[in-house]
């Protein structure tokens, strides 16, 4: 089972993704769960973190149960407060639930990442009739958004590495 509760991002990473929640205690926490498992499967090396706008709360029981349903262990995971992590850090940040318009401040800087996407995602908190239905669709809505997501930067990076072998091909010819 993929283990959550370990840093995985940093300068060490070819590009890192921030997802966003207000309080990071669902949407964001499955969305974490999901790239970094696409990541580690695909051997790509992103670096992968999420946070909440607002306070830190404990994880909805309801996601940790539908995410090991697929082999994710969110158990040992923890809430962050975005503002204990530095945006500089991050390529990408995604908004999962709409919360991109509370980003101002200091927070602002959050919105000017080189890639900043807002998700929409429905709360299961609040919509799910008890039977975890809502947990499970917004879990498999974020897992098809996250595989869209890591295709878009896979084709990135290799611009990336394309445009490098120009530049270093026109400094050989010269």
């Amino acid at each position: 089972m993929s283990d959550v509760s370990q840093e995985a991002w940093g300068r060490g990473y070819k590009l890192n993704v921030m997802f966003l929640c207000m309080h990071n205690s669902c949407r964001s926490q499955m969305a974490d769960g999901w790239m970094r498992r696409l990541c580690e499967v695909a051997g790509v090396p992103i670096g992968v973190a999420s946070a909440g706008i607002k306070d830190s709360r404990e994880i909805k029981r309801g996601a940790i149960v539908v995410m090991a349903e697929v082999g994710i262990d969110l158990s040992q995971a923890t809430s962050h407060a975005l503002s204990s992590y530095s945006s500089d850090v991050f390529d990408v940040v995604v908004s999962c639930c709409a919360c991109g318009d509370h980003l101002s401040g200091e927070l602002e800087t959050w919105r000017h990442r080189t890639l900043f996407f807002d998700w929409n995602l429905d709360g299961p908190e609040k919509l799910d009739p008890g039977d975890l239905s809502v947990y499970r669709r917004v879990r498999d809505e974020t897992h098809e958004k996250c595989a869209d997501l890591l295709a878009l930067l896979e084709a990135f990076l290799q611009d990336q590495v394309q445009l490098r072998l120009q530049d270093e091909g026109r400094a050989l010819n010269r």
